[in-house]
């Protein structure tokens, strides 16, 4: 009970006035398929819940991994081991949870570098990586979860490519993309690729999202070539001290169960589409969660099948579920947001 929280009780009674409510821990609640750390400012206190979702379910529901306006309440991109079927929390505090997927509750914890709140598992070789601003860590996944190695690398994205050889590492403020090989952690390569506000792996290539000037950044990882893809999603007054100001720009990428089709998150209020087989811009699904106010995204996930996303719609504190080819939306959930979802596999 004390690790699953219904939204409703940390919003209070405005939740049932408004009319929904989610599902309790009596509640017959299925094994998410999708999750993410409940949004958080990128420093300081966060509210200490992870969003989760079943696409069988009409609700999603929220699971508490530490106290409510704690820096240990504050993540940002959690992973999953399959393996143990275990979601990797990391926290701001310094400090990793240990979630259960099938019991929502914290079952270990362990020591991070400080301000580490973007994790990817790498099943490969037994480990979870933690990235922070200014450094990236490895820990393994078993027995005492020690320090597998440390290394100066920050950024706020990250990509393991898909035989867990190697890291690619990027940040908002990085001037590189910097390829780090695993298990050892050394240094193999920096491509000139700045400005990485997300990353992801589609067809031995790796999309590269930048906030600012809405340019999508394509590497393809055998040959090393970069293409660079312009795009419409750019706030000519974009200031990174003011991110929840802006009109445009890019959030979290997602990509296609085939590997076709790349989608950015925008805060124009679109999802933005880039083919990885041509590298080219293929235009954008606006998404009209309001018409009366803006609607800024943040985080996506492509939903099993490849016809719908799970989008966040960030100022409006709401996700929704849409169609990816006509834009419908279907489901629409209140107070129930993520900046970074993951999709479990089943």
């Amino acid at each position: 009970m004390k690790h699953l929280r219904l939204v409703s009780v940390l919003l209070g009674t405005s939740i049932l006035m408004m009319g929904f409510a989610y599902p309790t821990a009596k509640d017959s609640v299925s094994r998410p398929e999708v999750v993410g750390a409940f949004s958080a400012p990128p420093t300081g206190a966060g509210p200490g819940l992870l969003a989760a979702w079943s696409v069988n379910q009409k609700e999603g529901y929220t699971a508490r991994f530490a106290s409510s306006s704690s820096p240990a309440g504050n993540s940002f991109y959690v992973a999953y081991d399959a393996a143990q079927q275990a979601i990797y929390i990391p926290t701001v505090a310094g400090v990793t949870d240990i979630m259960s997927a099938s019991s929502n509750k914290v079952t270990a914890h362990f020591n991070t570098i400080p301000g580490g709140r973007v994790a990817e598992v790498v099943p490969q070789y037994k480990l979870v990586l933690v990235l922070s601003g200014k450094e990236l860590a490895a820990y393994s996944t078993i027995g005492a979860h020690r320090m597998l190695f440390h290394t100066n690398v920050g950024g706020n994205a990250m990509v393991v490519s898909p035989g867990g050889k190697t890291v690619y590492v990027g940040g908002n403020m990085d001037l590189s993309l910097t390829e780090v090989q695993l298990p050892t952690g050394a240094v193999i390569h920096r491509y000139p690729i700045a400005q990485s506000g997300d990353l992801i792996w589609a067809r031995n290539q790796i999309f590269s999202a930048d906030i600012k000037t809405g340019v999508m950044s394509i590497l393809e990882v055998k040959t090393g070539r970069v293409v660079h893809v312009a795009t419409p999603e750019v706030d000519p007054a974009f200031s990174y001290t003011n991110i929840p100001g802006a009109t445009a720009g890019f959030m979290q990428l997602a990509v296609s169960p085939n590997q076709a089709v790349v989608y950015a998150a925008g805060f124009s209020g679109h999802i933005l589409k880039f083919s990885a087989i041509h590298d080219t811009y293929l235009g954008e699904i606006p998404v009209k969660a309001s018409a009366n106010q803006p609607n800024k995204l943040s985080g996506i996930a492509v939903l099993p099948g490849g016809n719908q996303a799970l989008v966040t719609v960030e100022n409006q504190k709401e996700s929704v579920v849409i169609n990816l080819m006509d834009g419908t939306i279907s489901k629409t959930f209140k107070q129930f947001m993520s900046n970074r979802w993951i999709v479990l596999p089943s």
